[in-house]
């Protein structure tokens, strides 16, 4: 199933796409829901972000190649940051480098939205507090990191998380497909297979210290080729197998 937050007549709602429709989503999000009525066609919205999170919580250097590349230690456990909910871009929307920056790079990423609240989960339960899964553009601004030895600005910069085009439910997150493009070109042509923490060790080791709340987000890791130098003006493109492909340009 795929779920949209979208922007119609006036109006933000939640709706299940079928084929080139939207019908309306009745029900709660978050609990039980079934497909409404027929409402338009998918073209004739504007597609929102398909999260409404208090925070986003992310796993870097979850793939080896991506550290081979960065040249960096490999973690024992998933080495995790914030970005918060202030970073959620749309899909479609800009993304705006900071003129505080010289140095903006872009991360292809599967990301997982919560449908319930999260606390003390172990691995094996995980996956069944996520509502779908969706593509995730983690931008960064490495000179400030280079600069400040810490990813508060490099990672928490307005815009720097886009989310969509929409959720995903019931999918096998283990071994999909995710490619990374700039202007058209692959930059990053890897599998979530090679992850070094999978998805529900992610979750479980977040939900040991923090409460994760429905509708957050988790960023789970970019495949090497990610971390790929952009400008203004250049076209980003992540797409995953089995949900989409999510664009954004990068603006100044």
């Amino acid at each position: 199933m795929r779920i949209v937050r979208f922007r119609w007549q006036g109006a933000v709602s939640w709706g299940i796409v079928e084929d080139s429709m939207v019908f309306s989503l009745d029900g709660d999000l978050y609990g039980e829901f079934k497909k409404g009525k027929e409402l338009c066609r998918l073209g004739d919205v504007k597609l929102l972000a398909p999260a409404e999170p208090s925070i986003m919580v992310a796993c870097g250097r979850n793939y080896m190649g991506t550290i081979g590349q960065l040249g960096v230690d490999i973690p024992q456990e998933p080495a995790l940051f914030f970005k918060p909910a202030t970073t959620v871009a749309d899909p479609g929307a800009d993304i705006v480098y900071p003129p505080v920056s010289r140095d903006l790079r872009y991360e292809a990423e599967l990301c997982c939205v919560m449908k319930q609240e999260v606390k003390n989960v172990p691995e094996d339960k995980a996956l069944d507090y996520v509502l779908g899964y969706t593509c995730g553009d983690d931008f960064t601004l490495m000179d400030l990191f280079e600069k400040d030895g810490r990813l508060t600005r490099a990672k928490g910069f307005d815009t720097s998380g886009a989310l969509g085009p929409w959720l995903v439910t019931g999918l096998d997150p283990h071994h999909l497909g995710i490619k990374g493009r700039v202007n058209g070109e692959t930059k990053q042509d890897g599998n979530t297979s090679q992850m070094m923490f999978p998805v529900e060790r992610i979750i479980s080791h977040i939900s040991a210290f923090m409460t994760l709340r429905p509708g957050d987000v988790v960023f789970t890791g970019t495949p090497e080729g990610g971390h790929c130098p952009v400008k203004v003006g250049d076209m980003i493109e992540v797409e995953i197998e089995g949900i989409g492909i999510l664009k954004n340009q990068v603006v100044a």
